[in-house]
């Protein structure tokens, strides 16, 4: 083979591996994976748990279980949720509560403006902390957001008047196994609880 040959195969090769290195980095910009330990506060209530995160998929791991669950996965691919009942070996198949679902890009919902206030470490990488406005149900609210320079996940959000805040600690950035996002083998589905049967 030529010397001509042996270029056009490099040049095809590299055209190749280009296209795959954007196909890579696309689905990573939109598929985020990730664990931490996350803490949720809506009033007085705390809620700490461990988190996975692969894509839409996430799962909770609850020290003190919450509606009777120690473990959560939600799946937004099926738009809902299994409540793992550890103690009794069961599960239950719910709809998606608004307190499991991750926000995992820096664009919240109902934003209306984003002013850069500055940079700061935070849980030990480099942030921009953000004054957001959003509207909820015809209401603006405010709050403190702070979002990695390089994965852009809001790490910390803080609203302005105190009364709710979501943080993720220890958070590590790595492919999660899809394992974790499965309904795990030998649990028998529960009967929902007699409110929220039809």
């Amino acid at each position: 083979m030529g010397k001509r040959g042996h270029r056009e195969k490099s040049q095809f090769f590299l055209g190749w591996l280009a296209c795959f290195a954007l196909v890579v980095t696309a689905n990573d910009a939109t598929a985020l994976d990730f664990s931490a330990e996350r803490i949720l506060k809506n009033g007085k209530k705390v809620v700490t748990s461990h988190v996975n995160a692969q894509g839409d998929r996430w799962r909770f791991e609850f020290a003190q279980p919450q509606g009777g669950a120690s473990i959560i996965i939600v799946r937004m691919d099926r738009q809902s949720s299994w409540l793992i009942l550890s103690r009794r070996r069961q599960y239950l198949e719910t709809p998606i509560a608004d307190e499991h679902r991750l926000a995992v890009n820096e664009t919240m919902e109902g934003e209306l403006s984003r002013e850069l206030v500055g940079d700061q470490m935070l849980n030990g990488y480099p942030t921009e902390l953000f004054d957001v406005t959003v509207a909820v149900n015809g209401e603006t609210r405010q709050y403190y957001q702070w979002v990695t320079k390089v994965q852009r996940f809001p790490v910390k959000t803080v609203s302005k008047e105190g009364s709710w805040s979501e943080e993720f600690r220890h958070v590590i950035f790595t492919k999660q196994s899809s394992f974790l996002f499965e309904l795990p083998q030998r649990l028998d589905r529960a009967s929902p609880p007699v409110e929220t049967q039809q």
